[in-house]
């Protein structure tokens, strides 16, 4: 039996879109109502073809992302799907997921239901589908090449960038150098040297020298993906 598992921070439409699911297509369907309900007991326990997975999850730390992540690393045959608004910031979060992680598609909310049972068919039965239509403008042309999990560990080559990344989260998207350098304990000089150094690579992830708001909105995003080479160097990203 093919099996569809559904993570989306709203239980009433989980269980539509499962009814849907087991209705229109005969599959058994799961569902979690949170990334953090994702647990290694979990994956080990469950057997899943295809997951339904939203981005965002309100005030939640962790995101869709994080659940597309684990799943890509611990069944790395399950098929990813995203189902979004893609409104807002969560565009920023659609195009980095897209980018990074091997997706089997991308559906909108806003499309039939007749068309989402279509999607999930098609990537059931050949292991892919075109994107809706609704969110192809936010997509990529192309997949940049440069934007891989192991490309992030270019954004963390010393433990001072470590500590960068980990001070440009703590502090904020306000934040100054001197509020990073207080919470890192690094110097000025070293901080804007380190930020520096590390140019070149955000600028294949799309951000060109940018101020230190666009800097903190990127690692938020992207946490998922730095996280293991900042804890790496032995230091703590956080939330």
């Amino acid at each position: 039996m093919t099996t569809i598992l559904l993570i989306d921070d709203s239980a009433h439409v989980s269980e539509l879109f499962a009814g849907a699911i087991r209705s229109e297509l005969g599959y058994d369907v799961d569902s979690l109502t949170s990334p953090s309900e994702l647990t290694d007991q979990y994956l080990s326990s469950h057997e899943i073809d295809v997951a339904v997975v939203d981005l965002s999850f309100g005030s939640e730390t962790e995101t869709g992302v994080d659940a597309l992540l684990k799943l890509h690393q611990s069944s790395p045959s399950t098929k990813l799907t995203v189902l979004t608004q893609g409104d807002g910031w969560v565009g920023d979060l659609l195009r980095d997921a897209w980018e990074v992680l091997p997706l089997a598609t991308v559906m909108s909310k806003s499309s039939s239901v007749k068309a989402q049972m279509k999607t999930i068919e098609q990537v059931v039965r050949h292991g892919s589908a075109p994107p809706d239509p609704v969110l192809q403008p936010l997509l990529p042309a192309e997949k940049s090449r440069w934007r891989t999990l192991e490309g992030f560990s270019r954004l963390v080559p010393h433990k001072g960038h470590a500590k960068l990344w980990a001070a440009v989260v703590a502090c904020g998207p306000q934040a100054e150098y001197q509020d990073l350098a207080a919470h890192s304990g690094l110097r000025l000089n070293a901080l804007r040297n380190y930020r520096a150094q590390i140019l070149p690579e955000l600028a294949l992830h799309g951000l060109e020298n940018p101020p230190m708001r666009d800097l903190y909105l990127f690692a938020r995003r992207c946490r998922p993906f730095l996280a293991p080479f900042v804890e790496a160097k032995g230091v703590s990203l956080g939330a």
